[in-house]
């Protein structure tokens, strides 16, 4: 593997945030694991930044958001990028 490719793989820390920056894109792909996400419901909206977080075995999001970005992840409709780490 390269080291381009290496940048495109999360590292897990402590708890549920990353060691490291990642490189992010926007994709309809939905998040796979709890932590900070750009969201957005189609190219040219608004764009937030919501919380991923594990309920039991679903990923949710908590519902503080407009733009219909509340839920189950599962269920959201549009476009994310991420997870994003807290600044240092």
């Amino acid at each position: 593997m390269t080291e381009a490719e290496d940048l495109n793989i999360p590292l897990v820390g402590i708890g549920q945030y990353l060691e490291r920056a990642v490189m992010v894109t926007w994709s309809t792909k939905k998040p796979t694991a709890p932590g900070l996400y750009w969201y957005r419901k189609s190219l040219g909206v608004r764009v937030y930044i919501v919380e991923v977080e594990l309920d039991g075995v679903t990923l949710r999001v908590d519902g503080k958001n407009p733009d219909q970005c509340k839920g189950e992840v599962a269920t959201i409709e549009g476009e994310w990028a991420g997870p994003l780490l807290p600044p240092t």
